[in-house]
């Protein structure tokens, strides 16, 4: 008698867990609301795209994250710091320019590419390259110029868009001859 009893029970409990399982709704994904951290070029005309730029909720877990890539990827003696407006990276220590010249030589060119690679892969930030100049001469404030340029260039090379770069040169910071090299990340943010 047990055994006619067991297989009715076994097929009475299958039964039951195959009503269960077609009477489960499945629950509909939530999307992720961490942002991505690749997205489309800003468009030329400047305004950034719901696409190409971070609601405002979503600029601090992208900069924290973004700063941590910095800190790993960049050369121990650039200082990696946080600011109000986003990322700064002082490269003061590291590239220095010839008295009068404005040309990166490879080993500058080489401290570069790895913020060049990040900045491709962190495409929602407007990056501004800051270089003092020698001295308030309007020579020295040219020369700056250059030097920003230099560094745009290679930026540029490296296939960061140009819609993303701006430069600008400040007052005598430098120590004879020594260009303080200065670059800062901000946030692309909708609507701008």
């Amino acid at each position: 008698m047990l055994r006619r009893q067991c297989p009715l029970f076994i097929l009475s409990a299958m039964t039951l867990l195959l009503v269960a399982c077609a009477a489960h709704k499945a629950q509909p994904s939530r999307p992720q609301t961490h942002p991505q951290h690749v997205a489309a070029t800003p468009k030329a005309s400047g305004k950034a795209s719901r696409s190409d730029a971070l609601a405002p909720g979503e600029v601090g877990y992208y900069f924290d994250v973004l700063q941590g890539r910095l800190q790993q990827s960049v050369d121990p003696a650039v200082i990696v710091g946080r600011s109000s407006s986003g990322i700064a990276l002082d490269f003061s220590r590291r590239i220095g320019f010839a008295s009068g010249e404005a040309q990166l030589d490879d080993a500058a060119r080489a401290l570069l590419a790895p913020l060049s690679k990040v900045l491709a892969e962190y495409r929602m930030t407007r990056i501004t390259i800051r270089i003092s100049a020698d001295d308030d001469t309007a020579e020295a404030r040219t020369l700056a110029r250059q030097r920003a340029s230099a560094i745009v260039h290679v930026l540029e090379d490296s296939g960061i868009a140009a819609t993303r770069i701006r430069t600008s040169t400040g007052e005598a910071m430098g120590r004879a001859g020594d260009a303080h090299v200065e670059v800062e990340l901000a946030p692309l943010t909708r609507g701008e």
